[in-house]
């Protein structure tokens, strides 16, 4: 791949009608390593009208079928869960998958998704600094001890500890400027989500790398990602109409394709993917609307050559 940013696939986990099989999926995960992309990426949502696939379960099932792609969540809705047992989850994923994992976090959640969970929205910011920097600890150090106002253990260990040293990577999702500054200031890195144009990425991105330098940390080492959805086909409205039936379950009628999605030719697709890149993109999420291994190899044979 001759592109400047790494070339990742968002795997799709969200439909309104049933969901694939495993075989599907596996069969995916498969082309996606043989074609040669760098990563899987994967979405996270609690409750929802319609189906999603739990992600770390769906990377758990990727990483017994490939050895080398990397296998990412965008995002993972951290703040909704124990630090704990998500340290524990992912460490182990981590491990088995021989150091593959980069865990991609946020805030995020519906608001029906907080309180059956045990989660207080208006303590939500708290508790997600307070969740990450034990599972911070319990990556990397043994016998934690950690007192806070969310989260109290003594003397505990997860173990076997992830692979990557000193610890697996940490990005984080949103597109406010508390969000972005906890990128740079927490994260090891930024990933933005299916709804912003080129010149709010660049803008954001440029925000992100301004805190960071702020806060004394190297700007170029940090990830900065983009998911956009892509569907290739030599009938234009067609395709657009294939997203619009893909992603409007998940994020509603409101959703603009045409505007935020890459579809039709592959010139078409290479267009709108592009000007990602140029305002700074270091990896590139495609989200292909089905598990469709003939999809892929059109965005890999097609798509991928056209961009710089």
């Amino acid at each position: 791949m001759a592109t400047n940013a790494n070339i990742g696939i968002l795997v799709p986990g969200a439909f309104a009608g049933n969901p694939p099989a495993l075989d599907e999926y596996s069969q995916f995960f498969r082309s996606t390593e043989e074609l040669g992309f760098h990563s899987l990426w994967v979405i996270d949502r609690v409750f929802h009208g319609i189906n999603i696939i739990d992600p770390l379960l769906l990377l758990t099932c990727a990483a017994t079928v490939t050895s080398r792609v990397r296998l990412g969540t965008a995002v993972y809705l951290f703040v909704l869960r124990n630090p704990v047992l998500a340290a524990k989850t992912i460490a182990t994923l981590d491990y088995l998958s021989a150091g593959r994992v980069t865990l991609g976090i946020s805030l995020g959640g519906r608001d029906n998704e907080f309180e059956p969970l045990g989660v207080s929205m208006k303590r939500r910011v708290s508790r997600f600094e307070e969740g990450l920097a034990l599972m911070r600890q319990l990556f990397t150090e043994k016998d934690v001890t950690f007192h806070g106002r969310h989260f109290n253990v003594d003397n505990v260990n997860v173990d076997p500890k992830p692979v990557q040293k000193p610890s697996l990577p940490i990005i984080m999702g949103g597109s406010a400027d508390a969000a972005l500054k906890r990128s740079a200031e927490l994260g090891d890195g930024w990933v933005a989500g299916g709804t912003s144009s080129p010149e709010l990425f660049g803008e954001a991105w440029q925000k992100v790398r301004g805190y960071a330098q702020a806060a004394g940390k190297n700007p170029d080492c940090l990830e900065s990602a983009k998911l956009i959805y892509v569907n290739v086909g030599d009938d234009r409205q067609k395709c657009k109409e294939e997203l619009e039936a893909f992603t409007h379950p998940y994020y509603g009628p409101q959703y603009d394709v045409e505007n935020f999605c890459a579809f039709g030719s592959a010139a078409d697709c290479a267009a709108k993917i592009q000007p990602y890149i140029d305002a700074g993109a270091k990896t590139m999420m495609l989200g292909p609307a089905w598990p469709d291994v003939a999809q892929i190899t059109r965005i890999a044979k097609e798509v991928l050559p056209l961009l710089k």
